[in-house]
């Protein structure tokens, strides 16, 4: 079952607030769906959890830093993954049943000074590598057999947690939106993606903040399209083009509660993100070679 990253090195370009609305969308459906929120700024994490749910994961580190430093510890076993994964969230009917949140902490940044040290316990680099492509092993077969999706949430930045959950993804998802600095923002990801070495695969760039009476963001589109231009190297792009529109934007409130995903997004938008799901659905399973009568 895909892991999918949703990454752009420019920020704004609507990361979290598209990563949260596919992840509800899914789940919605009854599938079962995970977000992993590896942004140091959490907001992924809050708006899932809320805020005093969020702490409370803080205080008691059960977030992404704690996994990762339990991870490194050389006596982990996979039964320790479900204690950072928090089960029922969302703000939507008092938490969707079959999503659930591994949270981000402030604390992120200390990850690379942790992995520094476990790194000394061993006799060489390669060796250290060795037990960490285990540790990377362990999670993917640990997220296959419990989610359908797992969604990757990350920071404008390629940073060491985002580095190793790269390694575990599927593909990616390139939220932009279409103007100059974010479709940079988008070629710089896949430049880093390159010299990183990944095997990770594209799945689509995705249209965020779209606004229509905007000459540029119309002409980006345009571009996109067409062969001679230097946009069409992007990922190919989906259907679905995600508008700049107060009522995803008030989505993204934390601390408020609605009755269905139809009310959270409105109708009009909450069908935009359920036709992104079924593209995302498909795509992948052309990727896979998934037969299309089979439920993912």
């Amino acid at each position: 079952m895909p892991v999918l990253v949703f990454a752009n090195l420019k920020g704004g370009v609507g990361k979290t607030t598209n990563a949260v609305a596919v992840a509800e969308a899914l789940a919605d459906t009854g599938r079962e769906v995970l977000v992993i929120d590896a942004d140091h700024q959490c907001a992924a994490s809050e708006l899932l959890l809320g805020k005093k749910r969020f702490h409370e994961c803080e205080r008691l580190q059960l977030t992404l830093h704690d996994l990762l430093a339990a991870m490194l510890q050389p006596d982990f076993v996979v039964e320790q993954f479900d204690a950072y994964c928090k089960r029922q969230v969302s703000s939507i009917g008092g938490g969707l049943p079959t999503l659930s949140v591994v949270p981000c902490s402030l604390r992120i940044d200390d990850f690379s000074t942790n992995r520094a040290r476990a790194g000394n316990g061993y006799h060489s680099t390669e060796e250290f590598d060795g037990f960490l492509r285990q540790r990377r092993a362990l999670l993917r077969r640990w997220l296959s057999a419990r989610f359908h999706y797992t969604i990757v949430d990350c920071p404008p930045s390629v940073p060491l947690q985002v580095r190793m959950l790269l390694r575990v993804a599927d593909a990616y998802i390139m939220p932009s939106i279409p103007d100059e600095l974010s479709v940079r923002g988008s070629f710089q990801f896949l430049e880093r993606l390159r010299r990183l070495g990944t095997e990770v695969q594209p799945l689509g760039t995705l249209w965020s903040m779209y606004r229509a009476n905007n000459e540029l963001h119309t002409r980006t589109i345009e571009r996109a399209r067409k062969q001679d231009s230097r946009d069409s190297l992007l990922p190919r792009p989906f259907r679905t083009i995600i508008p700049n529109a107060t009522a995803i934007a008030r989505a993204g409130e934390p601390d408020r509660n609605y009755a269905s995903f139809s009310a959270k997004y409105e109708v009009p938008f909450a069908r935009l993100f359920q036709g992104l799901c079924s593209e995302i659905d498909s795509r992948w399973r052309v990727a896979s070679r998934i037969p299309a009568a089979a439920e993912i």
